[in-house]
């Protein structure tokens, strides 16, 4: 049964991160917190003068967002606190908890985060007094880059799905649009195995409600739908874009699809006999309409700038000639790739260059790849999650509760502090892994019984979905909600 007791200032605690997103933490003992002012922006009504005389609304502006603003409140100590020794820009966390210690990070019910932050007013009071012996304290007004970061305690619920294959990839593709009522993680969809009969792709577009195959498969009789994406390529239509697992022998290809499913049209990728095309879920990735990649087997990485009608290589099995396993953009210029056997792979171009980066060491095989930030992130067949802030020169590795074992499968962030990621044991039983606060510390959600997870989506701070083998007779389908 739910909590339903109304939250305290008893029960809150504070922290602060000095050096910004995935970095330590310390706990703020004796420090009140003051009202949290978040202004999202006002409008301006457009007006015109009807027929009588008077005013009609017809519409609104609204201004961008102001700084975030806040104050704290603590007593003066002989020892400097964290807070007096900050110079730059620092996050801010407010944690709720329910029960057990403050000074856990990881114990909250409800979170809120300000990140960019930093000290625009340093007031000591109650310093000296002629008669009346008062505590000392110190008080400082807070202003933060928006938005507030709120998230808290996530429920991962399985969904219901006739799918009888594993589900490899999944992708949402919903923005927020208030005028049409859609919210983020609205519009999602999921690719499939084949086990004599194509590789479907599964969609709901009600918010996991209900799921069900699209009116056509994009492949042939027995080829697995590997990697997809979604993508708009004009005002009403949204292009599906779903990548075939590598075929032996074989032509590669993807499929693109602008009516929902209803038909698909097939491009070829590589030679007739090249055997390229995706090998595991991250196979694909799409900044929008005009910058595509896809990793390919043998060391390939196409690119395409039409919506995955016509593709390029732009490295072709030089660098390597292992599989490209999962690649990742930060933006048009900035991305990476990760390979079999520890191979990395970096550019800086937007790939019309990419070159070999520093192996972590390990020898495992690179499963996933994801930007945040100042940070990529990595993980592995070996269970290990690592990261570097200087695009792969250097890489450290961050540990979390069972990691060495298993298999990370998939990393992805929601902002610079929230962020998920798909742990797999040698079992294999699949778990959810979350983090507020850029990467520094991951607990795991209470994740529904599965045989592996595979992929994940993120829609917002606190929805995603994820993806994996069959379990029960039907594939899995996890989402997390902030009940």
């Amino acid at each position: 049964m739910a909590n339903t007791k109304s939250l305290t200032t008893r029960q809150g605690a504070l922290w602060v991160q000095p050096d910004g997103p995935n970095t330590e933490v310390h706990f703020l003992g004796c420090h009140d917190l003051g009202d949290i002012s978040e202004k999202a922006g006002s409008i301006d009504l457009l007006r015109c003068m009807d027929k009588k005389g008077g005013w009609r609304t017809v519409g609104a502006t609204q201004a961008p967002p102001d700084a975030v603003s806040t104050s704290i409140e603590n007593m003066t100590f002989a020892v400097r606190d964290w807070l007096e020794k900050i110079n730059c820009e620092f996050t801010l966390y407010s944690l709720h908890r329910v029960g057990g210690e403050p000074d856990i990070f990881t114990n909250y019910v409800r979170a809120i985060a300000l990140n960019n932050a930093r000290i625009t007013n340093l007031t000591d009071k109650s310093i000296v007094h002629h008669e009346e012996e008062k505590g000392s304290t110190q008080s400082r007004d807070i202003e933060a880059w928006p938005p507030v970061i709120r998230t808290g305690a996530l429920t991962a619920r399985r969904e219901t799905t006739s799918e009888t294959m594993a589900l490899n990839d999944v992708h949402t593709y919903s923005p927020l649009d208030c005028e049409d009522r859609v919210n983020p993680g609205d519009k999602v969809i999921a690719t499939a195995d084949a086990s004599g009969y194509t590789g479907n792709v599964q969609q709901t577009l009600d918010a996991g409600v209900n799921w069900a195959a699209l009116a056509a498969d994009p492949f042939a009789s027995g080829k697995n739908s590997m990697s997809g994406v979604a993508f708009p390529i004009s005002d009403t239509v949204t292009r599906l874009l779903v990548a075939k697992e590598t075929p032996v022998g074989a032509q590669g290809q993807v499929a693109y699809s602008d009516d929902n499913g209803a038909t698909w049209t097939l491009v070829s990728i590589g030679g007739a006999t090249a055997a390229h095309g995706a090998v595991d879920s991250g196979a694909l990735f799409a900044l929008d309409q005009g910058h595509i990649w896809l990793a390919s087997a043998k060391g390939y990485i196409y690119f395409s700038s039409d919506g995955g009608v016509t593709w390029t290589a732009q490295t072709a099995g030089t660098l390597t000639v292992l599989d490209v396993r999962c690649v990742a953009f930060a933006d048009e210029n900035y991305g990476m790739a990760g390979c079999s056997t520890d191979i990395l792979l970096a550019t800086s171009d937007g790939g019309t260059t990419w070159a070999l980066v520093t192996v972590l060491g390990t020898g495992d095989d690179i499963y996933c790849i994801a930007p945040s930030g100042d940070f990529w992130w990595v993980g592995t067949s070996g269970g290990e999650m690592y990261y570097s802030r200087d695009q792969g020169t250097t890489w450290t590795q961050r540990s979390f509760s069972g990691s060495g074992v298993g298999s990370v499968d998939d990393i992805a962030w929601a902002n610079e502090l929230v962020g998920y990621a798909l742990y797999n044991t040698a079992a294999p039983l699949g778990s959810i892994l979350v983090t507020i606060n850029g990467g520094y510390s991951w607990k795991a959600i209470t994740t529904p019984a599965n045989n592996g997870l595979n992929a994940l989506t993120i829609a917002d701070t606190s929805t995603l979905y994820a993806v994996g083998e069959v379990e029960g007779g039907t594939a899995v389908i996890i989402k997390t909600t902030w009940d």
